[in-house]
């Protein structure tokens, strides 16, 4: 069995520890983030608008941004439709946005996509993965909204062996099924 890990109170005041990097500031800082609701109320629309606000380095309602790459998966569209949205919000979107409608599943292929990725585009500092279900390996359940709303969360980003990983805010969208 692994012991727990602990730190007494005098080591953990007299280490110094980086600050936290915030995508957005006072609302979204590195690590992973859900983002749930019920389906069809804008999660899309709203990751989208984020994803443009941090690579151009435009407020977010009023939080500041810090102007990063971004890479955003929606994986229910296609880049027509990614393209309408996008024209929707702006006519001078930023080549700091990246886009992908397609992707390995968790843990078949996806981690070593993103570290692909980020390798090529060191300064990522947000990914948005739309949505939850389109990454997960679930069992043949009729329904996988509802399945992943009664199952566990994967492990992600998963504990990473390259800083990139760490240095990156992941959202992750979802949906409940009867909410």
């Amino acid at each position: 069995m692994n012991r727990l890990q602990t730190i007494d109170a005098d080591t953990l005041q007299s280490t110094a520890y980086e600050p936290a990097f915030f995508v957005v500031d006072d609302l979204l800082p590195q690590g992973l983030h859900l983002l749930a609701g019920a389906p069809k109320i804008g999660k899309s629309w709203l990751a989208l608008w984020l994803c443009l606000c941090a690579a151009r380095g435009k407020p977010l309602w009023t939080f500041a941004t810090r102007p990063c790459e971004v890479l955003y998966l929606c994986l229910e569209d296609n880049f027509q439709r990614i393209q309408s949205r996008l024209f929707d919000l702006t006519e001078d979107a930023p080549p700091t946005l990246h886009f992908a409608v397609m992707s390995q599943q968790l843990h078949n292929g996806l981690v070593e996509q993103i570290e692909q990725f980020l390798k090529k585009h060191p300064q990522t500092r947000l990914i948005v993965i739309d949505t939850l279900q389109r990454i997960r390996t679930v069992g043949n359940d009729a329904n996988p909204y509802a399945a992943s709303s009664r199952t566990s969360y994967p492990s992600f980003p998963p504990t990473s062996k390259t800083h990139s990983f760490r240095r990156s805010s992941f959202s992750v969208q979802n949906r409940f099924a009867g909410f």
